[in-house]
């Protein structure tokens, strides 16, 4: 019992140095009615972990609907798929004008099959609270996850918000935050959270929508740096 304990108090660390795939706070933004874009998700951890890169292709279904498609891929030794994804969002039709707030929801259903774990299915529920001003823009994701299949079949709390100044044009510095407290009803010790927050900015080079983040982790369980960046093209 001891050895085992042992174990699992090391293998802790280990498992939360591979960051996800998506490191995204959602907002109201969605592709346009009838239109499609291309979303690039690139993200790299300390600790050895892996590069991580996934394309997602995302169609206006509705003017205030979006389905995305994911294939989520990690580069060591070669190149690895770690499963698909597909997600809905719902975004409540809002006044853009300045002070205003929004909401919506998102739905992830993933097929999680990364190397040295079991394979998995999993849905992610994420509501999505936002307010934009003249120069701030903040947004809450207090999301939930369930893993559909596998041992562990705990509803697990996953939230995550953002705080921007638009220091002009199109462009936005900021903070990101991102916690993963574990089972909802019993939330995981402080130490053994992932829990990281980023410094990061959005803005626009050319056609395309950036965001780019540095991350630091706050708890032995987080990754100790991360960098991320999205790129999005619409077309």
């Amino acid at each position: 019992m001891r050895r085992l304990a042992a174990w699992v108090g090391l293998s802790l660390p280990l498992v939360a140095t591979a960051a996800p795939e998506e490191i995204k706070v959602f907002t109201d933004e969605l592709a346009g009615y009838g239109e499609s874009a291309l979303e690039v998700h690139v993200n790299k951890a300390s600790r050895g972990a892996p590069l991580q890169l996934m394309p997602e292709y995302s169609y206006g279904l509705r003017r205030d609907w979006e389905l995305s498609l994911q294939l989520p891929l990690a580069f060591q030794d070669g190149v690895r798929g770690n499963g698909y994804r597909a997600e809905l969002q719902y975004i409540a039709p809002h006044d853009d004008a300045p002070g205003g707030s929004y909401w919506g929801v998102n739905f992830e259903l993933a097929h999680n099959s990364r190397a040295g774990e079991p394979q998995f299915w999993n849905l992610e529920f994420i509501p999505i609270a936002g307010w934009r001003g003249d120069r701030w823009h903040l947004v809450a994701n207090p999301g939930l996850n369930l893993a559909l299949t596998g041992p562990d079949r705990k509803l697990n709390f996953d939230p995550s918000a953002k705080l921007a100044y638009r220091t002009g044009g199109r462009n936005y510095v900021g903070l990101e935050y991102y916690l993963e407290a574990g089972p909802l009803a019993h939330w995981l010790p402080g130490g053994q959270r992932s829990e990281v927050v980023y410094l990061a900015w959005d803005g626009k080079i050319g056609k395309s929508d950036i965001n780019v983040g540095i991350g630091r982790g706050l708890t032995d369980a987080s990754d100790p740096w991360v960098l991320k960046m999205i790129c999005e093209f619409a077309f």
